[in-house]
C-alpha cells in the first residue's frame, strides 16, 4: 500500500473514531434513536474497515507490538522513533482532554485540577525516571 493510502486510511480511522464517540455521547444526551444506533454502527463498521487496512494488512500493527529480538536494526529504530512519538502524543491529548473536563466541566474542585498537573508532571518526567532506575551509567 503506498504511503498516501496508508494516510488516507489512517484519517478514516481516527475520523470514524470521532463519529463514534460523536454519536455515542450525542445519544447520551437525547434519546437513543435508530438514528443514533445507525449512526454508531456506521462508524464502527468504518474503523474496523479502516483498520484492518492500515494496521492489519500492512503488517504494522505486528511489528508495533512484537518483541525487539523479533525485529531488525532498522524495525528497532523506526518502531522506537513512532512509539516515543505517539505517546508523546497521547500524553498531551489525554491531559489536554482531562483538563478540559475540569475546566470546561464547571468543577471547582482543586483536586481534579491537582490530578492534571500531577499527571502532566509524571508524563515529563517517567521517561528519565526509568533511565535513572535502570542505567548503571548515565
Amino acid at each position: 500500500m503506498s504511503a498516501i493510502n496508508r494516510k488516507i486510511w489512517v484519517l478514516i480511522n481516527y475520523i470514524s473514531l470521532g463519529m463514534l464517540l460523536f454519536a455515542f455521547y450525542s445519544g447520551e444526551l437525547a434519546e437513543r434513536s435508530a438514528m443514533v444506533y445507525a449512526a454508531i454502527a456506521f462508524a464502527f463498521i468504518i474503523g474496523l474497515i479502516s483498520f484492518i487496512m492500515v494496521h492489519i494488512r500492512t503488517g504494522l500493527w505486528k511489528m508495533v507490538h512484537s518483541k525487539v529480538d523479533k525485529l531488525d536494526e532498522r524495525q528497532i529504530q523506526v518502531t522506537h522513533g513512532a512509539l516515543r512519538h505517539s505517546y508523546s502524543i497521547f500524553t498531551i491529548l489525554a491531559l489536554v482532554i482531562l483538563l478540559i473536563i475540569a475546566l470546561a466541566g464547571g468543577y471547582d474542585d482543586a483536586n481534579l485540577i491537582m490530578i492534571f498537573a500531577s499527571l502532566l508532571y509524571l508524563a515529563h518526567t517517567l521517561p528519565s525516571s526509568v533511565l535513572a532506575w535502570t542505567e548503571k551509567v548515565v
